[in-house]
């Protein structure tokens, strides 16, 4: 794999083709991001705390990745970057399935936005649990592949 021959979109949807077939090798998992990143690094994670409403910790710094490429594409796209106004979403599995979930405003931005999927050596990872995994040391993909709206799961709930 080569980060350089992604960088231009094949046709629309097709690089989330792309993205499931290496999915179902096994062998990679995905970060999502709107930003161009050449060497991943830890970062501190930080999550909602539900009582309070406000941000706090989340685990050590790491390098969160996952292994299901739709979820990597639908962080790509579907976040607050450049975007005024409500901003909620979410992304989960349960006994149907991965699902995901996003206000009309963040989908509407989404079709504007062109996001990055890395491609990650999977033996780099640990910490397997549900639907991530986390490394401590920084990374260099193994690829970059743009996604745009049409690359977006089809099952995307409208909060």
């Amino acid at each position: 794999m080569n980060p350089e021959t992604n960088k231009k979109f094949e046709l629309p949807g097709k690089n989330r083709e792309k993205l499931l077939a290496l999915e179902k090798e096994g062998k990679y998992v995905f970060h999502g991001s709107p930003e161009q990143i050449e060497i991943l690094e830890p970062r501190q994670a930080e999550k909602i705390n539900k009582k309070t409403g406000e941000m706090e910790k989340y685990g050590e710094p790491a390098i969160y990745a996952t292994v299901y490429a739709e979820t990597a594409i639908f962080r790509a796209l579907i976040n607050a970057k450049d975007v005024i106004g409500d901003s909620e979403s979410s992304f989960g599995m349960n006994e149907s399935g991965l699902h995901f979930s996003t206000t009309k405003n963040l989908l509407e931005a989404a079709k504007k936005k062109v996001g990055k999927v890395y491609v990650l050596d999977r033996q780099k990872f640990s910490n397997f649990r549900g639907m991530q995994c986390e490394s401590n040391e920084s990374i260099t993909p193994l690829d970059i592949v743009e996604v745009s709206f049409d690359d977006l799961p089809n099952n995307i709930e409208t909060l």
